[in-house]
């Protein structure tokens, strides 16, 4: 495996490679990121992974620094998996690097864009300098942040990227909760809570009642035990609008506190 550290020579190796995966990282890997790796490395001949914590898309300077760093253990990951190459750059790397101007698709005003206004506008910003440095075949998103796929995925096509982007599904622990780096913040007690909150809508969601008895229920539940939360919306997937039905074509979204930490799910 190949560290880099500059964009211009990421960029050179991948303009010559014509069957290539992307893996576009913050760090503090975890087995829902060695998902995503794997299965780029088993379908491209060549796979690059960049970590890059991306201060644009954070709306809280003091969530940023908090976030979870273990730059050694993610190259030690990386290592193991047998990644091609590892793109580490600086934040004057990935914005000084001129790309071609590009169309931002417009968002619904729901969910994390409703809660977190900048967050989006930072993830595009740094997705259209990461599509040119690394012009890759195929890019490998986790579907936990399910919001967040779909405006990349908005954008590529907006913009006629060759890029194709492969949904991942949501890797969880054996009690249910989604891996996530933030999962590392939580305290042991917070952490139950949060495998019991993710159950407790997955066993409501089986019901497949009225959306309206279903949210409630959600929401007294957030309540009755003291857990502050943002929004908990079923979303047609296809539409990615606010829906009644309650089917294969809908997901609950739900984004929570335990603690100071904030954690969003889909289910």
């Amino acid at each position: 495996m190949k560290i880099i550290r500059k964009s211009k020579e990421i960029n050179l190796l991948f303009k010559n490679i014509k069957k290539s995966g992307f893996v576009p990282t913050m760090g503090s890997l975890h087995k829902g990121h060695e998902y995503l790796i794997k299965k780029s490395i088993t379908e491209n001949k060549v796979t690059v992974v960049s970590i890059f914590l991306n201060p644009k898309q954070f709306n809280n300077k003091n969530d940023l620094k908090k976030y979870p760093k273990k730059i050694n253990d993610d190259i030690r990951i990386c290592k193991k998996l047998k990644v091609n190459y590892l793109f580490i750059p600086s934040f004057h790397e990935i914005y000084s690097w001129k790309s071609k101007k590009r169309k931002y698709p417009k968002i619904n005003k729901i969910m994390e864009h409703k809660y977190r206004k900048r967050h989006f506008k930072g993830v595009l910003q740094v997705i259209e300098k990461l599509t040119d440095i690394v012009p890759s075949s195929k890019m490998y998103l986790g579907e936990k942040d399910f919001q967040q796929l779909k405006i990349i995925k908005d954008f590529i096509f907006l913009n006629k990227i060759k890029t194709k982007i492969i949904n991942c599904k949501t890797i969880r622990d054996s009690n249910g909760l989604a891996l996530s780096s933030r999962n590392q913040l939580l305290n042991k007690a917070n952490k139950k809570k949060a495998v019991l909150i993710i159950n407790f809508v997955k066993k409501i969601k089986k019901k497949k009642s009225k959306k309206n008895n279903i949210l409630k229920d959600i929401k007294e539940n957030f309540k009755k035990n003291k857990i502050k939360y943002d929004y908990v919306e079923n979303i047609n997937l296809k539409t990615f609008k606010i829906t009644n039905k309650i089917n294969n074509q809908s997901r609950l979204f739900v984004a929570f506190y335990l603690g100071k930490v904030r954690l969003i799910d889909n289910i």
